[in-house]
């Protein structure tokens, strides 16, 4: 019987390793290689919005973009906020949003970038319906007591559509 609880042991440790292994595969290809992973669909909007000539004009040449900011200055990381719903139409969207900025801090704007994908029932293939940057003249405040830096949406300066689809200028135009 111990030789049976021994081996019953080992095979709920291997099984919990390789559930384990799945779950962190799963989640590695849905958030790095799958077509609407979040970190794929950031990047390549991200190179979007650096190529747009109305962003550089704005932002310059180094445009960074980061999630949401952070209360903690040993805090690095930056959640990218992100939501995935079902339309009225029965397509599986994705909504995204990220801040953007010079990397250089040479201009004085930032922007809030919103990004929506939807997957066509067609071909199954994820496309844009737009990328639309809202920028602002930040309010900056110091908090000292906690060494950390706030930002704060201030004047609304402008809107750069850095793509909006036709298909989805129609949609918007018939609601």
């Amino acid at each position: 019987t111990a030789r049976i609880a021994g081996t019953a042991g080992n095979v709920l440790i291997i099984g919990s390793a390789l559930t384990l292994f799945g779950y962190i595969m799963h989640t590695l290809y849905d958030n790095l290689i799958a077509e609407s992973g979040v970190t794929r669909v950031y990047n390549e909007s991200l190179d979007l919005l650096r190529a747009n000539p109305q962003i550089r004009e704005f932002l310059g040449d180094s445009v960074a973009g980061f999630g949401e900011p952070t209360h903690g200055q040993r805090q690095r990381q930056r959640a990218i906020t992100h939501r995935n719903f079902m339309d009225a139409q029965g397509r599986q969207r994705l909504y995204m949003q990220y801040y953007v900025e010079d990397s250089r801090k040479r201009s004085p704007y930032m922007g809030v970038a919103r990004v929506d994908l939807a997957e066509s029932k067609s071909t199954g293939s994820w496309d844009y319906n737009y990328i639309v940057v809202d920028l602002y003249l930040p309010e900056q405040q110091q908090q000292q007591h906690a060494g950390t830096r706030s930002v704060h949406k201030g004047d609304f300066a402008s809107r750069v559509e850095v793509l909006v689809t036709d298909e989805f200028a129609r949609e918007i135009r018939q609601q």
